[in-house]
């Protein structure tokens, strides 16, 4: 039997040419040479069902009467639902309407969470939690939806239904790189002389990374920012959406360094895996590397601010805020970082867990990103959300 999609039948309830069951019924009797009486005897309806259904006051018609009148009329059973349902009172429809709504939302969503997050509100029936959806993401309908965002990005890629949350963070930022739509072409011998000159711009912490963010911008990169979620592991991600790179960076941990770290993770993806990423759509960094990508690209970064050798300098001097800070100045990077991954080098060559130390040394890291205008789940629409982003990086 063919797939009954209920959206498609919905629809066609106010498409199809309409059809009237009680006429053909009646063309049937003559046929047969059969009384009404009659053939609802031997079909074994009760006349009084057999009434609600064709006029449509059955509240739920019974499915094994609905095949019998099917068989009857010599109906395909898809066919004659969606005659049953066009005779429907529009309270019916419309129960069936809201269960349909229903399930959209508890399939795509997990919405305990994204209330807790405040992107829902604990009273929101599903009328106003479908509503909320449709206007964030910016379509009409639910079928808009499924078909203009979840089948173009999941196209090449199996869609894994068993994290919602993560599956929501991925479908905010690729409307968002849509919505944005950088028109300038992608040029990688460009980005390649670009990245060399990007280590000085993280010594200003509230200019530096949007300035950054505008260049790469003007290549053909484009560089969101968007709220993290404690339900994930992403701490950034990669899209290749109509053959431009976009990347995304999260305020995981909160830390000014590693937005310098996670821009460069990806710009490495951007630089050395565009193809594989192409494939696919998209790769999210802190996820598990299927493609066997990420130490390469944890390396490029560390080693592109932050080599061994200049740990095995500083190492002896870590307490020592001035020659820190002039070894930073000598490397052209924000003394932040070179905290940072000196924690990180002791706890991985030596099992010494630095975590908690040199905090006063970090900037505040909203800062760095307050005017790239990350995107939080407390918008109404990213079609707004994503003119902001466009305005600010569009060098004018």
């Amino acid at each position: 039997m063919e797939k009954l999609n209920i959206s498609s039948l919905l629809n066609s309830i106010f498409t199809d040419d309409e059809v009237n069951i009680k006429e053909i019924f009646d063309a049937k009797l003559l046929e047969y040479n059969l009384s009404k009486t009659k053939a609802l005897k031997l079909l074994n309806i009760d006349k009084d069902v057999f009434e609600e259904i064709i006029s449509g006051n059955a509240k739920q018609p019974n499915l094994i009467n609905i095949v019998k009148i099917a068989e009857f009329l010599n109906f395909e059973i898809n066919s004659f639902i969606k005659l049953v349902l066009r005779n429907q009172s529009t309270e019916n429809i419309s129960s069936i309407e809201n269960a349909r709504k229903a399930t959209f939302i508890v399939k795509n969503f997990d919405v305990k969470t994204l209330t807790k997050l405040g992107f829902f509100d604990g009273s929101d029936d599903t009328n106003k939690l479908v509503d909320k959806i449709l206007c964030y993401f910016g379509y009409e309908s639910t079928y808009e939806f499924e078909h203009q965002l979840e089948e173009p990005l999941y196209s090449r890629v199996k869609k894994n239904h068993s994290d919602k949350m993560k599956d929501f963070w991925v479908k905010s930022a690729y409307q968002t790189f849509r919505i944005i739509n950088n028109p300038n072409e992608y040029d990688r011998d460009r980005l390649k002389e670009l990245i060399v000159k990007i280590k000085p711009y993280s010594q200003d912490v509230e200019n530096g990374l949007l300035t950054v963010c505008k260049a790469l911008y003007n290549i053909g990169v484009t560089v969101i920012f968007q709220n993290y979620l404690s339900t994930t592991q992403v701490r950034g991600a990669t899209f290749i959406i109509a053959g431009k790179p976009s990347i995304v960076i999260t305020d995981f941990n909160k830390m000014y360094p590693t937005l310098w770290f996670t821009l460069l993770h990806e710009l490495n993806h951007v630089l050395f895996d565009y193809e594989t990423i192409e494939s696919s759509s998209f790769h999210l960094s802190g996820e598990d590397d299927l493609f066997l990508i990420e130490d390469k690209a944890d390396n490029f970064a560390r080693d592109f601010f932050f080599s061994v050798d200049k740990f095995n300098y500083i190492k002896k001097y870590i307490n020592n805020p001035y020659l820190v800070s002039k070894f930073a100045i000598e490397n052209e990077i924000h003394p932040s970082i070179i905290y940072s991954f000196f924690t990180w080098y002791q706890k991985k060559l030596y099992g010494k867990n630095y975590h908690a130390a040199y905090k006063e040394h970090y900037p505040d890291y909203f800062s760095a990103i307050k005017r790239l205008n990350p995107i939080s789940w407390n918008e109404t629409s990213l079609k707004e959300a994503s003119e902001k982003i466009k305005s600010v990086l569009e060098i004018k």
